[in-house]
């Protein structure tokens, strides 16, 4: 049997689980029951990164040993994958043994081969993104990621030659354009590359909490060193299957990893002589309601929440609740892109798509099968051969979207088939042909309508497992492989018939009280933020200044014309913009929350009157204005079109 073996990105303990996470195993677990019903046997990993210093300090705060913490925060994550249906082979924890030997093997290895090296670092870390960071990626001196204090660390670490793997890494994206999708992360990375490489500390003498360097017990793996070898734990590194097992044949990460999993872990396969993934493939972020989501802002869509709503309003339970935010995830966004998540958009699909167009086509069939099965008689249930056509080109148009990860097309094309169905009905006109004793007609219309049912369930089933599960118990009729779905249906097929609504439609009170609670969350979740505590006042008389010193300042409106990343970071941005009658080079380190092609044509505040300044042999003259809280970052922006070039007042 054909094997196939996708991951996710594994999942910091100390982070709460919410919709952009989730989001991602979902759709990992789309992908692996897709391939099972491909025929293929598939290894599906997912779990969690419990080594930090980060996670050693929240333990010590909140009074538990460490392994006590992370085995408590871990037991979450998994609660929440096994309620959301994920299909994974295995729940891997960067504690479990196997893993920790893996990875002193393979550091082992690496130092023997003269990969790694002794040396000394000494620059600035930021510990809740667990990131070491040049002075030019700092923003007004914290980390550009969290908006948090940094600190400078001067220590003896171990390094990894990933210099030496440069030209190699070039070499395989130039022969494997499709290594990484979408398109724009490939060039990224592969201009990255062409920049150069340097080398990286993968090790840290002043945390304990890590797997230990097996050569040196003053020392331990870099975090994210560790956290890339759980791909090769689970494919059984050192173990016979590992050889059927690897190479991955999908990461599935998000778009800000995309350094570690497409430059640091392919260089590390290379100097271990192993094989690399076939496919790296970076999504997008989910935002909420047009802004993106913050624990700063208080609007991140807790999942477990969002599904005990969904199933108190429509009165149904977690099961198919859960089936219903798996569709409206898959279904709303092109997979790749940045998404909006939007409550009536939610809901929206849900009486449209789910109760108007798929529940009713199964009650309309059930309850037509009910109505006209003692008229039937002995009449065969053939079903229509033209109609079989449509559904056989279908499944293959839904195979190349879903191969492509593009759920939302493959989705769109099994409605495309749903709505084929009900259009037969009110074509068919099956109450008329009952009326007139053209049972033939009857039939064959009757056996269209479960044979499509069949095919739709089976089709829907990576999307939603329960609803498909329970398609089929109505309509009696097994699980199978697309392969094994055939259109003439061998004998009759007898429905259980059952006058339940799979879909109870939504109405305009219970949509009021679901909008209302998620209103109320939001809230709560802000009030309970430490950021919305005042501002202290000045410790002391020389934090302020005098209207003399502000006036020195000189605050002009320019607008982007170009825009592109900084070689070797992704936190810088160089901009070219029009200030008056001039052009002027500005370097930003806004890169991980801005794309540099969205920032073309936009108008910004920045400080003309700055010192020029090179950062990474770039002169920067002058500073655009942000604002920071948290993890978030917004540019200052005129709220109407100035001319480039004026005066701030």
């Amino acid at each position: 049997m054909e094997r196939y073996f996708l991951t996710t990105a594994i999942y910091y303990i100390n982070d709460k689980p919410h919709l952009g996470s989730v989001s991602e195993t979902i759709a990992a677990d789309f992908v692996a029951r897709y391939q099972r019903k491909l025929g293929k046997q598939v290894l599906f990993s997912t779990g969690t990164d419990e080594h930090s210093q980060k996670v050693e300090r929240t333990a010590q705060n909140l009074g538990l040993p460490v392994a006590e913490y992370t085995a408590q925060a871990a037991a979450a994550w998994k609660s929440l994958f096994d309620k959301l249906g994920i299909s994974y082979s295995r729940f891997i924890r960067t504690t479990d043994a196997d893993h920790v030997k893996v990875v002193q093997d393979m550091f082992q290895k690496l130092y023997d081969h003269g990969d790694i090296y002794k040396g000394s670092y000494e620059g600035w870390y930021c510990v809740k993104d667990e990131e070491f960071l040049l002075e030019s990626d700092l923003v007004g001196g914290k980390c550009p990621h969290c908006g948090l204090d940094v600190q400078h660390v001067s220590e003896a670490n171990y390094f990894f030659r990933l210099s030496r793997y440069q030209d190699r890494l070039q070499q395989w994206y130039e022969d494997h354009p499709d290594f990484v999708s979408p398109e724009a992360r490939y060039n990224e990375l592969i201009n990255v590359i062409r920049g150069g490489l340097k080398d990286i500390s993968v090790s840290r003498s002043t945390v304990k909490w890590g797997v230990p360097v097996p050569f040196d017990e003053n020392q331990t793996v870099y975090v994210w060193f560790d956290a890339l070898i759980n791909y090769a734990t689970t494919a059984g590194y050192g173990t016979e299957r590992f050889a059927k097992d690897w190479p991955a044949d999908l990461h599935l990460i998000g778009k800000d990893i995309t350094r570690f999993h497409g430059i640091i872990w392919p260089a590390m396969l290379l100097a271990l002589e192993m094989a690399l993934p076939r496919h790296i493939f970076a999504h997008g972020f989910w935002n909420f309601e047009g802004e993106k989501m913050s624990k700063s802002l208080g609007n991140v869509v807790d999942p477990a929440a969002l599904i005990t709503d969904l199933s108190s309003m429509i009165g149904v339970d977690d099961s198919l609740a859960v089936d219903v935010v798996r569709y409206y995830l898959c279904r709303e966004s092109t997979y790749g892109l940045d998404a909006d998540f939007s409550s009536q958009r939610l809901l929206l699909r849900f009486n449209t798509d789910l109760a108007n167009d798929l529940g009713n086509l199964l009650n309309r069939t059930l309850n037509m099968f009910s109505r006209y099965k003692d008229k039937l008689g002995g009449q065969s249930l053939e079903p229509k051969m033209d109609v079989g056509r449509v559904f056989e080109t279908a499944i293959a148009a839904i195979r190349a979207d879903y191969d492509a990860l593009q759920f939302s097309a493959g989705l769109e094309k099994s409605w495309g088939l749903i709505n084929l169905l009900n259009k037969m009905i009110e074509d068919d006109k099956p109450w008329a042909l009952a009326k007139s004793n053209d049972f033939v007609a009857l039939s064959s219309h009757l056996a269209t309508l479960l044979t499509g049912l069949w095919y739709v369930a089976n089709l829907i089933e990576p999307c939603m497992p329960t609803v498909a599960s329970r398609i089929l118990s109505a309509i009696n009729r097994p699980q199978s492989n697309w392969i094994d779905l055939t259109w003439n249906s061998p004998g009759p097929m007898v429905p259980q018939v059952d006058s339940t609504v799979l879909f109870p439609r939504i109405q305009p009170d219970q949509l009021e009280r679901f909008l209302s609670a998620q209103t109320a969350r939001k809230a709560s979740a802000t009030t309970q933020l430490p950021s919305q505590s005042p501002a202290p006042a000045p410790s002391s008389a020389e934090e302020l200044v005098t209207i003399d010193d502000f006036a020195k300042i000189h605050l002009r409106v320019a607008t982007i014309l170009e825009a592109e990343r900084v070689p070797e970071t992704d936190k810088l941005v160089k901009i070219r913009a029009r200030v008056g009658n001039e052009e002027r080079t500005i370097v930003a380190g806004i890169g991980k929350h801005y794309e540099p092609a969205d920032l073309v044509g936009r108008q910004i505040v920045i400080v003309a009157n700055l010192q020029p300044r090179k950062l990474r042999g770039i002169t920067s003259h002058g500073m655009l204005l942000a604002a920071s809280a948290g993890e978030e970052m917004a540019l200052l922006t005129p709220m109407s079109g100035l001319p480039d070039g004026a005066d701030i007042h």
